[in-house]
């Protein structure tokens, strides 16, 4: 019931751009909500989305994300949503008083229990969720989900047909610190959900998520996800055109939170996978200078397209201040290269140099000594010449000198001997050898 005639206070959020949240699985039938006091207007928070693809029609209206309401069988309070400055600042239980006054119904019981929880997340269809540290404390000593728990939950998840859900409570387990069994519980049943919806069928895809070594690489699973046609069947109701785009843009976001979650990759690695796959292609696609403007002003949340666009924008820096290095390091080594270059000339002509000296040296050396070859030749002859002229004068000498002595002595043997004839001939043989001496000591 309206409790006063002031009509509802649109969140402030709707003045700022933002991409669209999932789509839910009813986005044409937003709920009903009751007037609220203009003195306390509730604001969605805002969704820090990894991908920002344009022109994806809202979930729901920003009424609607301030204050939904939970399935009827589901306690709701366990979700907070961000208020404005003048409801938080009077304290948290005149801010919940303030909201039961104005639905005109008591306030509402906070769930103690896991399964409690994502009952609540679908009944919210989407839309971001929050939790307050007792609820999150509450929930995490009933985190355990049984197989009773987990079929009634994933059969609830069957009626989510464009995923729209899954993604948040992904978002929501990293905020979780401290409670591990909590976190891996949710991103536990995320994966069973993933695992169970057609768009990640696909052998190689279901290899990935598995972590299996038959997985396909992360781009090349994005891929398939970002194409995924469903097969026709008879007893399914084919997807509309728009259906099928949201959920193709549901699944790549959870896809890609999900990588960001279990696979750790940071933001440049999530930035070049979703450009590669996702916004590289879509951007091919634009026909003409008017898609192309209509498409930039189209973006809806600023904050996701400047995170990308400040990665790649950090990335060409630091590629450009490498680039400068290794431009610098170029032309380093091409001075480097050039002085070695010039030395190695001139270490050539130094070289050739000492070569032509070395062949000038070996021909003067073999030439002197082709020509000492022959001197000694020459003086060798010669040498031979005199000897055998010595040899024949001495012979000649020696033979003279021994007739001489021989006649010497037939006259001294006689019976009157002549000593005068040897004396005679004793003296010439005498002269004779004084002088071939004294010639000898002359040559």
């Amino acid at each position: 019931m309206a409790t006063s005639g002031t009509p509802p206070v649109n969140t402030p959020d709707a003045a700022a751009p933002m991409t669209p949240d999932p789509v839910p699985t009813e986005a044409s039938k937003p709920e009903a909500q009751a007037p609220m006091s203009a003195a306390e207007p509730p604001v969605a928070t805002a969704d820090p989305a990894v991908l920002t693809p344009p022109e994806v029609p809202l979930a729901s209206s920003t009424g609607d994300a301030g204050e939904l309401k939970p399935p009827a069988e589901l306690p709701s309070a366990d979700v907070k949503t961000v208020e404005s400055t003048s409801a938080s600042s009077t304290g948290e239980g005149t801010s919940a008083a303030a909201k039961s006054e104005r639905a005109g119904k008591k306030p509402k019981a906070e769930p103690s229990t896991l399964e409690q929880f994502i009952e609540y997340a679908y009944g919210r269809k989407g839309q971001p969720l929050t939790l307050k540290s007792k609820v999150e404390k509450q929930i995490a000593q009933n985190a355990r989900l049984d197989d009773a728990a987990l079929s009634r939950l994933l059969q609830l998840a069957k009626g989510d047909t464009l995923l729209a859900v899954p993604r948040q409570i992904l978002l929501l387990s990293k905020e979780v610190t401290g409670f591990l069994n909590l976190k891996a519980a949710m991103t536990s049943f995320v994966s069973n959900v993933m695992l169970r919806h057609p768009v990640f069928s696909d052998t190689g895809v279901q290899g990935a998520l598995r972590n299996l070594p038959e997985g396909l690489p992360p781009a090349e699973a994005l891929a398939r996800v970002a194409s995924f046609g469903p097969p026709p069947s008879a007893e399914a109701e084919p997807l509309k055109g728009s259906d099928l785009r949201d959920l193709r843009q549901n699944a790549v976001r959870l896809f890609v939170t999900w990588l960001a979650v279990n696979r750790s990759l940071n933001f440049e690695e999530l930035s070049s996978l979703l450009f590669q796959v996702v916004w590289q292609p879509a951007a091919k696609d634009l026909a003409d200078d008017n898609a192309r403007l209509r498409a930039l002003t189209d973006i809806g949340q600023a904050a996701g397209v400047g995170l990308a666009c400040q990665r790649f924008r950090q990335q060409a820096i630091e590629a450009r201040a490498q680039r400068e290095q290794t431009q610098r390091e170029a032309i380093s080594l091409r001075d480097r290269l050039s002085a070695a270059e010039t030395q190695l000339s001139d270490t050539a002509e130094q070289l050739e140099a000492v070569r032509a000296e070395l062949q000038a040296l070996r021909e003067s050396s073999s030439a002197e000594m082709d020509a000492l070859r022959g001197q000694h030749a020459d003086e060798r002859t010669h040498l031979q010449h005199q000897m055998e002229q010595l040899r024949g004068r001495l012979v000649k000498r020696l033979t003279d000198s021994v007739e001489m002595l021989e006649v010497g002595l037939s006259a001294l043997r006689k019976e009157t001997p002549r000593v005068p004839v040897m004396v005679e001939r004793a003296d010439h043989v005498v002269d004779e050898l004084r002088a071939e001496v004294q010639e000898l000591r002359e040559e």
